[in-house]
C-alpha cells in the first residue's frame, strides 16, 4: 500500500498512460512530470505537476537535464526511517513512492539511423538514474518500466508488496540489456535479432542475436534454422584457425563434424572433407577458411548442402551457387569469442571458451606433426561431445565417435566407422586422438590388435600412468601426451 502517494512519470512508450495517470488521480496521487510527458498529460488534461515548477530547476542543456536533482534522487531514496524523514522535511523534499518509467528507444533508433549524434542524443541519463534509486529503495519505491505492467499495479494496488521486489528485477533487467545495447554499439558491435525457421516443431519460434557486419546471409530465401546456426558455429570454429596459411574445409552434421580436411589447395581440402563420411554429408553445412573460388563452387553444387559458408566468395561464385535451389549462402567474419553459455533449470552456465592451444610431448616415438595439423585436429576434438576419439591421416578427419558413455565404445566405434568408409592399407599413416586420459591399457591393447600404422595422441593423469607408458613402451606403440583435456558437453 501507498503511504506518500506521489508518483514520478517520465515515459517515452506512452501506451495506455491515460489510463494509469486516471487511475492514480482517482486514487488521490500527485503527479510529477517531465517534458514529453507532461506535454501529454496536459493535452488528456490530466492534473500534474512539472517537474521543473517543484526542483525550480528548469530543464537545460536541450533537455539533457531535467530530473538530475537532489529533490528527486532524495525523494526516491528516502527511506522511512526516522532520520531520513525528518531530513526531507527540513529540506521540503517529497516522498515519491512510485516511479513510472521507460527509457529512450537506443535500439529502435540503431535500426533507424547511422548517424552518431542522433544515436548518441538516446542514450538515457536521467532515466537510467532514477530506475536505479527507485531500486535501490525498492521496499518503498515500486518501479515501472513497461506499459504491459500497469494492469498489475492497478490489480494488486491494495497490496503491493507482493509486486515491488519483482517489478525492481525487471528493471534492473531493462537498464542492464540497455547498458549491453549501449557497449556493443561503441565497441562497434551492433546486435541485431535475426528470425530463424521453426524447429522440428512448429510451435517453437526462435531467433539469434547477431552482431552486425559479422553475419550476412548473400543466398536463399529462407531464413536459417536454430539448428542450422548451432552447425555453423561448430562449422566456423573448425574452419577459422588462425595462424594458417592453408584451406581448411569442413562438413557439418547435426552439430558434429563428419568431415574436415586442411591442404594447400581449396579443392582439394573439400575432396578430402567429403571422403571423411561422403553419406552423412549430405544435407550438411559446409565452410571454408579463405575466399571460396569459381572453381570450388562449381564442384560444391553437384551435391546436397543446407548451408555453405566463407569469409568471402570470388567474382561470379554467387551466380554459380544460386543455380543450387534451396541452397543459403552466408558470409562470416571470425569473431573471437572469450566465453559460452548454456542456459539450464536454474538459469545460466556461464564458461571461459576453449581457446587452448595444446603441445605434445613423446612417451613413446617421434612426432610427424606440424603445428598446424595438430592445431587443426585439436579444434575438430573440442568441437566433438566427450567421451571423443578422432581419427586422422595427415590433413583430414577419417573417422569419430563422441557422446558415448564409455570410451571404450567410443573407440570400437570409431575403428568401426574407420574400416566400413575407408580402404586402408596397413602402411597409412593415422592419428588417434583422444580427448581425456586411457585409465586402463584395454584401450591401447583394442588399438594394438587392430594393427594399423597408428600414432596415439591422448592426455595423461590417470593414476595407471605408469602402466600406460610402460605398454606403449614395451609394444613399440607410438604414444604422445597432449597437454589438455579438450572435454565438451
Amino acid at each position: 500500500m501507498f503511504k506518500h502517494k506521489n508518483a514520478i512519470i517520465s515515459v517515452f512508450d506512452k501506451t495506455n498512460l491515460d489510463i494509469i495517470a486516471n487511475f492514480l488521480i482517482d486514487k488521490k496521487f500527485t503527479i510529477y512530470s517531465t517534458g514529453g510527458t507532461s506535454k501529454y498529460l496536459k493535452d488528456k488534461k490530466i492534473k500534474h505537476i512539472e517537474i521543473a515548477k517543484y526542483t525550480k530547476q528548469n530543464e537545460i542543456l536541450g533537455g539533457r537535464v531535467k530530473t538530475l536533482h537532489p529533490k528527486i534522487f532524495a525523494g526516491l531514496l528516502g527511506t522511512e526511517n526516522k532520520v531520513h524523514q525528518q531530513e526531507l522535511i527540513k529540506e521540503n523534499i517529497k516522498n515519491f513512492d512510485l516511479l513510472i518509467i521507460n527509457l529512450y528507444p537506443f535500439e529502435k533508433t540503431l535500426n533507424q539511423t547511422k548517424n552518431p549524434k542522433e544515436i548518441i542524443e538516446m542514450i538515457d541519463i536521467g532515466g537510467h538514474s532514477l530506475i536505479r534509486a527507485a531500486v535501490k529503495n525498492f521496499e518503498k519505491t515500486l518501479t515501472i518500466v513497461s506499459p504491459s505492467d500497469y494492469k498489475t499495479l492497478i490489480k494488486n494496488y491494495k497490496n503491493t508488496q507482493n509486486i515491488n521486489k519483482k517489478f525492481a528485477i525487471k528493471a534492473m533487467r531493462h537498464i542492464t540489456d540497455y547498458d549491453v545495447a549501449i557497449t556493443n554499439w561503441f565497441e562497434g558491435k551492433i546486435v541485431q535479432k535475426y528470425p530463424l525457421r521453426y524447429g522440428e516443431n512448429p510451435h517453437q519460434k526462435a531467433y539469434a542475436n547477431i552482431e552486425k557486419n559479422i553475419f550476412q546471409q548473400l543466398l536463399g530465401e529462407k531464413e536459417l534454422s536454430y539448428n542450422n546456426i548451432l552447425d555453423l558455429d561448430a562449422a566456423i570454429n573448425i574452419a577459422y584457425q588462425k595462424n594458417t596459411d592453408k584451406n581448411i574445409c569442413t562438413i557439418i552434421k547435426h552439430n558434429i563434424p563428419c568431415g574436415a580436411a586442411i591442404h594447400a589447395s581449396q579443392l582439394e581440402s573439400y575432396y578430402k572433407a567429403l571422403a571423411g563420411d561422403s553419406l552423412s554429408a549430405f544435407g550438411g553445412i559446409v565452410a571454408f577458411n579463405k575466399k571460396i573460388s569459381v572453381k570450388t563452387a562449381k564442384i560444391l553444387i553437384k551435391n546436397f548442402y543446407e548451408v555453405i559458408a566463407a569469409p568471402d566468395f570470388e567474382k561470379g561464385t554467387l551466380k554459380i551457387l544460386s543455380k543450387k535451389k534451396n541452397l543459403r549462402v552466408v558470409k562470416i567474419k571470425l569473431i573471437k569469442r572469450q566465453t559460452e553459455k548454456k542456459s539450464f533449470f536454474g538459469g545460466e552456465l556461464i564458461q571461459e571458451k576453449n581457446n587452448k592451444i595444446s603441445n605434445l610431448k613423446s612417451i613413446n616415438g617421434k612426432n610427424l606433426l606440424k603445428k598446424n595439423e595438430l592445431s587443426f585436429f585439436i579444434n575438430i576434438l573440442k568441437t566433438i561431445k566427450s567421451n571423443t576419439i578422432a581419427i586422422f591421416d595427415h590433413n583430414s578427419l577419417l573417422s569419430q565417435s563422441g557422446g558415448q558413455t564409455s570410451r571404450i565404445d567410443a573407440l570400437e566405434n570409431c575403428l568401426f566407422k574407420l574400416k566400413q568408409k575407408h580402404s586402408l592399407s596397413k602402411k597409412s599413416k593415422l592419428f588417434l586422438f583422444s580427448d581425456a586420459f586411457f585409465p586402463f591399457i584395454d584401450s591401447l591393447k583394442i588399438i594394438k590388435k587392430e594393427k594399423l600404422n597408428i600414432d596415439i595422441v591422448a592426455p595423461m593423469g590417470s593414476i595407471n600412468d605408469d602402466k600406460i607408458t610402460k605398454f606403449v613402451k614395451d609394444n613399440k606403440i607410438n604414444f604422445f601426451k597432449l597437454s589438455d583435456r579438450h572435454f565438451k558437453h
